[in-house]
C-alpha cells in the first residue's frame, strides 16, 4: 500500500519547479510577514524559522526584516530552488515532524505547510517550537480552514498529496497552555478558506 505522506513528498520532488512557479504567480506574503512582526514587537536583529519555506518564495522579504532566517522543507528540490532564488538566506532539507529548533528565536513562521501533519505531529511541533522561541515571540501559521479536523487526498497536475484540514480552535488546543492567541482571522483565497493564526509564547 502506497504510503499518503510519501507520495507527498515525492510530489514536490518531481514537480517542484511547476510548484515554484505556480506560487511564485501568486506572490510573497508581505503583509502577513509585516503583521507577524509587528506582534512581535518589531524586534531588532530578529532569529527567524520559516517551516516549510519551498522555493523561497517568502525568504527574500522575511530576510528583509530580520539578521538571522533559516528556512526548511522536506523536498530537497523544492531547497535546490531556494538556495537559487534567495542565495543569501540559509536553508536546510529537514522533516518538520523531526526539525529541533534553534534558541532565542523572534518569529516562527508556518506557511501553508502544517497543512501536511496530522494533530500529533502538529502538537509536537508545537512543543519545541515554543522551547525555541523567546517570551513574547510569535509563531505565525496560515492553514486550510474547516469546521471539523478532516483530511484529503488531492490528485491535480503536480501529483498526488495528502492534506489535513484545522481551524484556528483546534490549534489553540492543540497549543496549550503555553500560548496566548495574538491574532486570528479567515480568508477566502479561490475557492479555499484559509486561516491564519499568530500564536504568541507567554511571557509567564
Amino acid at each position: 500500500m502506497t504510503d499518503p505522506r510519501q507520495q507527498t513528498i515525492d510530489t514536490y520532488n518531481t514537480s517542484a519547479k511547476q510548484l515554484a512557479e505556480y506560487f511564485r504567480g501568486i506572490g510573497p506574503r508581505a503583509k502577513y510577514i509585516d503583521l507577524a512582526f509587528e506582534l512581535a514587537g518589531n524586534p531588532k536583529n530578529a532569529r527567524v524559522v520559516e517551516v516549510g519555506c519551498g522555493d523561497g518564495r517568502d525568504a527574500k522579504e522575511i530576510s528583509k526584516r530580520c539578521s538571522w532566517y533559516q528556512g526548511f522543507d522536506v523536498s530537497s528540490e523544492l531547497i535546490k530552488l531556494a538556495k537559487v532564488h534567495v542565495p543569501t538566506a540559509e536553508f536546510v532539507t529537514a522533516d518538520a515532524t523531526a526539525y529541533v529548533f534553534p534558541d532565542k528565536l523572534d518569529v516562527i513562521f508556518a506557511f501553508a505547510s502544517l497543512l501536511h501533519l496530522d494533530k500529533n505531529e502538529i502538537s509536537a511541533l508545537l512543543q519545541r517550537a515554543h522551547a525555541g522561541l523567546r517570551p513574547g515571540g510569535i509563531f505565525y501559521i496560515s492553514l486550510k480552514w474547516s469546521e471539523n479536523y478532516r483530511t484529503e487526498i488531492k490528485n491535480d497536475q503536480f501529483g498526488t498529496r495528502l492534506f489535513y484540514f484545522y481551524n484556528a480552535e483546534i490549534i489553540q488546543k492543540l497549543a496549550g497552555e503555553g500560548w496566548e492567541v495574538a491574532v486570528s482571522f479567515q480568508e477566502i483565497h479561490g475557492h479555499t478558506k484559509w486561516f491564519e493564526t499568530a500564536l504568541r509564547k507567554k511571557t509567564t
